[in-house]
């Protein structure tokens, strides 16, 4: 009798190598998991691909220790797959599904230890139950709105759904034709192996840039806005400014900026303490870009001083917007723990028409500032500086 003819792609060398690719990506993760401690998903994604290590690796003994080595490679399979769905609701800050908790995860462990008792192959219901949990994942990652890492979710969940279809075509045949999908050397097992291994990359990829756009995005963060009231920093208004500014000269609308000042806010910090301190200028914060209009742009210009650009804004318009502002905030009662405060802030106006420079605006509203502060709880325009002069 002539032996069989080889198989177009060898089985167990690609599963061996799939086992490796899982255990190469395990390690970048784990890498990327050490420098963002706190994202939350990262150490599961490690584990996740640390589990499909482990069930490719342990696949390739299953043609010489046989069953006991095949189920429990494929529940390592399973186990993945489970936590990089894990992985991934955590990572997008998703809640997970009830039915992927209480239904999909039991059922398919249930179905893995039937095959203990019954007469049922492996590698179909671990097909089944991966089905649903490759698509739940590709969903979670299409849905989360978070446009940081949209790329990365896109490329994440792109092969996920690719997955979830060859384990779905391996079911298909396994109905048609159980001999091409039972254990040992076949093309369409070959097949399903190498088409995992060039999945197994685009999802890992994906994952890992998912985690380089969070990580740009948090650093674009620091860099333009304040960590304490995250509101726009200085350095973020100043490149405002001077954007603002070059329209100006191409002849587009002039715009304005509100210099304004907190009342009396050293007496706060010594007297309620700087917690409560800085707890009113979260407040603050909010509460200007609260009474801001859409197109304005808050700013913490340093201290308890805030800066609000109002593009295409002339000057009377400002100070009544500023003025605006003042008697909304007046108005309020700040209330942290148990204390409770009025606070008032001085403004100054300025518009770009008559200074076409930043050091000269900001100068002038720092001016009208200055004379506001005389009575406080005031609003002061460029005119009335040059009425005084």
């Amino acid at each position: 009798m002539n032996p069989p003819p080889p198989s177009l792609l060898g089985l167990g060398t690609m599963t061996l190598m799939i086992g490796i690719t899982f255990a190469m990506q395990s390690t970048a993760i784990f890498v990327n998991s050490r420098i963002v401690k706190e994202y939350r998903g990262v150490g599961t994604e490690c584990l996740a691909t640390l589990a499909l290590s482990l069930g490719y690796f342990l696949l390739v003994w299953h043609p010489r220790f046989g069953y006991p080595i095949g189920i429990t490679s494929n529940i390592a399979i399973y186990t993945g797959n489970m936590l990089m769905y894990i992985a991934v609701c955590q990572f997008t800050e998703r809640p997970l599904h009830r039915w992927a908790i209480y239904g999909v995860i039991p059922l398919g462990y249930l179905g893995l230890a039937l095959t203990l008792f019954m007469q049922i192959p492996i590698m179909t219901i671990t097909d089944l139950v991966n089905i649903p949990l490759s698509m739940a994942s590709a969903i979670v990652l299409l849905r989360s709105n978070n446009s940081a890492f949209r790329v990365g979710t896109y490329l994440t969940a792109t092969p996920l759904i690719l997955y979830a279809l060859v384990s779905l075509s391996r079911t298909v045949i396994t109905l048609i034709s159980p001999r091409e999908v039972a254990p040992g050397n076949s093309l369409t097992n070959s097949l399903s192996i190498l088409v995992i291994y060039v999945l197994s990359y685009g999802w890992t990829a994906g994952f890992i840039l998912m985690i380089s756009q969070r990580l740009q995005s948090d650093l674009n963060d620091l860099a333009m806005n304040d960590m304490l009231t995250h509101v726009r920093n200085r350095r973020a208004m100043h490149s405002l400014l001077e954007y603002e500014l070059r329209r100006a000269e191409r002849r587009i609308k002039d715009f304005s900026i509100i210099l304004l000042d907190l009342d009396h806010f050293k007496h706060v910090n010594d007297t309620y303490g700087h917690d409560t301190g800085d707890e009113a200028l979260r407040w603050i914060a909010s509460s200007l870009q609260t009474a801001a209009r859409i197109e304005d742009t808050v700013s913490r210009w340093g201290g308890e001083e805030f800066l609000i650009l109002l593009p295409a804004t002339p000057l009377d318009e400002a100070v009544r917007v500023a003025e605006r502002m003042r008697a909304q905030i007046e108005s309020m009662e700040f209330t942290y723990k148990d204390v409770t405060l009025n606070l008032t802030f001085s403004a100054g106006v300025s518009c770009s028409k008559d200074y076409p420079s930043v050091d000269d605006l900001c100068r002038v509203a720092d001016q009208a500032l200055y004379v506001a502060k005389r009575t406080r709880n005031r609003v002061v325009s460029q005119e009335q500086i040059k009425s005084m002069a």
